[in-house]
């Protein structure tokens, strides 16, 4: 954990930098604006028990477990930093697989949902590996890459699970041209739709590793920011540093080691 985090260390001016080189949208500053209603007619609804929550690790909208405190002081430093650049959108990812990314990605989406302030809509944009479905317990009908082949509406593909203002964008099945679909037109214009479309929705993209595929990497800029997810006692500093590197001209504006000390930790 010390090797990692002094990696860590090393970069932070560099992370304080890059925060005030944002892609800047025209809403201003996201608090700046009333709150506006997600339309669910059209989105699929799943309600998943709390138990089964709990058991998935999706534990930040239980105000009983005190690991959900961790989510809350994540979720209010990211959200200071997007408002303070007027962003809308923030990819998360990390250096390898299985590191828990997608679990942060969802406990995050679902802590920021419980902020009275704005909408939440949470991408699966893995298209080899898509898992967010997962940790909410239910099987999509369809998915982004349904929809980035042509093959679906986008209309048909938002879930709902119950919590309040919170969306889904699920994945489902695999493809091997995974990249070239992520950096394509028809992927840009949907970026810049759900970014546009409700003034006070923040969009949250799961992506892939950084280090195993060039995926997210053609794909970064596309979002206003990046949050990095380590985990401890399993990536190492050569692995923290090659990411860091990869992601010097983006407004990363957080790295956040899981499983330290059985919780996460944000050095911001």
């Amino acid at each position: 954990m010390d090797r990692i985090k002094k990696a860590l260390d090393k970069n932070r001016s560099r992370t304080r930098k890059s925060r005030m080189q944002g892609i800047r949208v025209d809403n201003k500053a996201l608090a700046d604006h009333p709150f506006e209603q997600i339309d669910y007619t059209r989105s699929r609804k799943i309600e998943v028990p709390q138990s089964i929550l709990t058991e998935n690790r999706l534990i930040a909208g239980n105000r009983t477990d005190p690991r959900a405190t961790s989510f809350r002081m994540l979720r209010t430093q990211v959200l200071q930093a997007m408002r303070e650049n007027g962003w809308a959108s923030v990819a998360i990812t990390g250096p390898s697989a299985g590191i828990g990314k997608s679990l942060v990605a969802c406990n995050l989406a679902i802590s920021m949902s419980l902020d009275i302030n704005q909408t939440v809509l949470l991408v699966d944009a893995d298209l080899r590996r898509p898992n967010v479905h997962n940790y909410f317990d239910f099987e999509p009908e369809q998915g982004l890459l349904d929809y980035l082949q042509g093959n679906a509406n986008l209309a048909d593909l938002f879930v709902n699970p119950l919590f309040k203002r919170l969306v889904l964008l699920p994945g489902r099945g695999t493809t091997t041209e995974s990249s070239e679909l992520l950096s394509s037109p028809h992927m840009t214009n949907l970026v810049n739709d759900l970014k546009m479309k409700y003034r006070s929705r923040i969009v949250i993209y799961d992506l892939p590793p950084l280090l195993d595929l060039d995926d997210t990497i053609v794909f970064l800029p596309s979002v206003d920011a990046v949050l990095l997810v380590i985990e401890n006692g399993k990536n190492t500093e050569s692995e923290v540093k090659r990411s860091m590197r990869l992601l010097e001209s983006t407004n990363l504006i957080g790295t956040i080691l899981n499983k330290a000390d059985e919780e996460i930790r944000d050095y911001y």
